[in-house]
């Protein structure tokens, strides 16, 4: 061991067996599973090519984040892919994603500090088979950067909480949340969540002092501030060098002071029914047809009585255990705000499937807890019993949403070779010509009879192949056609379009296809009806 100024610097052997004593058993197991499980439970989406509807419509020509995302304020999404090579197929990017949630899973283990092997398991398990990854993985072109979000999110709390220089571990935690809104604002949620739960968890031990833990929430806040005015900072820097503005997406443009106080009540109330229909409604994640809403019910109820004695065990004298009482039935409140924080910063905003990362932290949150229970504790055994067969329901429809999804690309490449085969025997067809496409192949070109939709994850497995909106209808089209069909072909102008869609012939002489009718060249443009009432150019 050398020493230079003072300080005592390892050596190469010395730094290896400190890595590895860091990297022990409780974070290899963690590790593991999430590899194990990951590559069983996605393995369709290591050996097809299916994905979302914007998965089709940027993936397939994405190098890398352009100006629509600098406008998002979503300039991160372009430094982590580079980490990729900007490689956007469903094989890469899915391998990337279970890797980087792999090594999530190993801080997020630490930051709980569980010990348990189910514990790990299952927490691990839940990572890698919450339908959130599965839609993020559907997002091919984005999706390794939200999971490395996911990273960021739980590292600002590993440094905060675990990294011994404090002061440095401040500085990293900060730098991690700016970059966490970079990638995906909403993933916010993950940090403010997991700070709630770790007071809880510090609460509810024996020796804890309040002081410290309020201490700890305060410099969570503080972190979170600075990292958000960096990003700001930063992100108007970028937006004035490059001469664009903060796109209106979803809501973003109500982002202020005061429109978040003036909406402060309806968006403290859409926090807690996100977190209601995440758990027991359908239309985050579908939760009906496996009775995961009633798991779910059983599942708070056991956390309930395990909270409920937890509580009563506190052996502090009477005033300090008053006033942990109250401040852990204060945080369990704030729990669901906690972590749909994104509904307050963003007003008149929800969650859906890709901002609900931070739902699943409820089961380590769980565990965290029941930890400290007597082994063959009946709660503890129920709890994990619970726990195993919602996590088999998110195993299976996790494949569920794949088949449906090969299913529709299956009917869809069908239904376009048809198409294109009509387009090809239209008399007076040259390859040159223009093409329009009023709508999209959906629902109304051919049924739905099997009952396989309704045990997908949710409605993002169940779309259409092609996007709805004009913008997507073109973008898919051309992906699909070009990587699909080997096909390139040259959309009529937007005018020309709008014109023929509007039309009298288009609306009262065309039937929709397959009809007889459907396909007819006009004034050198071949027109193909697939919907009564397609999207319009804006």
């Amino acid at each position: 061991m050398k020493k230079e100024n003072n300080k005592e610097l390892l050596s190469p052997d010395e730094s290896f067996e400190k890595v590895l004593k860091w990297f022990d058993f409780r974070k290899r197991l963690a590790f593991l599973t999430v590899i194990i499980v990951g590559f069983i439970a996605h393995l369709t989406m290591l050996t097809e090519t299916i994905m979302s509807q914007d998965g089709l419509w940027n993936s397939m020509k994405y190098s890398s984040s352009g100006d629509w995302e600098l406008t998002l304020g979503r300039w991160g999404i372009m430094l982590v892919e580079i980490l990729n090579n900007f490689i956007k197929i469903p094989t890469i990017a899915t391998i990337s994603c279970i890797l980087i949630t792999a090594i999530a899973a190993i801080f997020l283990v630490e930051v709980f500090d569980l010990k348990s092997k189910i514990s790990i398991i299952i927490t691990s398990s839940a990572l890698i088979l919450t339908p959130t990854f599965t839609a993020t993985v559907l997002y091919i072109y984005t999706s390794f950067a939200y999971c490395f979000n996911l990273l960021l999110t739980v590292l600002a709390i590993w440094f905060l909480y675990k990294y011994k220089n404090k002061k440095l571990g401040f500085v990293f935690s900060s730098l991690c949340i700016m970059f966490s809104f970079s990638i995906y604002q909403s993933y916010i949620g993950v940090t403010i969540g997991l700070c709630l739960m770790l007071a809880i968890i510090n609460l509810l031990k024996n020796d804890s002092n309040i002081k410290q833990v309020l201490a700890e929430v305060l410099k969570t806040a503080c972190a979170v501030i600075i990292g958000g005015i960096l990003y700001y900072i930063v992100t108007i820097v970028l937006l004035k060098i490059s001469g664009f503005e903060f796109a209106t997406y979803k809501n973003t443009n109500s982002v202020g002071i005061l429109n978040i106080f003036l909406n402060f009540k309806d968006s403290i109330i859409q926090t807690y029914k996100d977190f209601g229909i995440f758990f027991m409604g359908d239309s985050v994640i579908y939760n009906g047809n496996y009775k995961r809403d009633i798991l779910y019910f059983i599942f708070f109820i056991l956390f309930s009585i395990i909270l409920l004695i937890k509580i009563l065990n506190l052996k502090e004298e009477k005033k300090t255990k008053l006033y942990k009482i109250l401040l852990i039935v204060f945080g369990m409140i704030l729990l669901p705000p906690a972590l749909n924080i994104v509904d307050i910063v963003v007003p008149k905003t929800k969650i859906y499937i890709l901002t609900a990362s931070q739902m699943i932290l409820m089961i380590p949150f769980v565990f965290a807890i029941m930890e400290s229970l007597e082994k063959k504790h009946i709660l503890k055994y129920s709890t994990i019993f619970c726990t195993i067969i919602i996590m088999g329901t998110y195993y299976l429809a996790t494949h569920t949403s794949y088949a449906a999804l090969k299913i529709t690309y299956n009917q869809a490449y069908a239904t376009t070779i048809r198409i294109m085969d009509r387009i090809e025997n239209t008399p007076g067809y040259n390859k040159d010509m223009k093409i329009l496409f009023g709508g999209i192949v959906g629902n109304n070109n051919f049924p739905r009879t099997s009952n396989l939709y309704g045990f997908t994850i949710g409605e993002i497995a169940n779309n259409v192949v092609f996007h709805g909106t004009y913008g997507g209808q073109l973008g898919t089209w051309e992906n699909y056609l070009k990587v699909f069909l080997g096909l390139d072909i040259t959309f009529c102008e937007d005018n020309v379009y709008r014109d023929i869609v509007t039309g009298s012939i288009y609306r009262d002489e065309m039937d929709v296809f397959p009809a007889q009718n459907s396909i007819r060249i006009m004034d050198g443009i071949v027109i193909v009806k697939l919907s009564e009432d397609p999207p319009l150019p804006f």
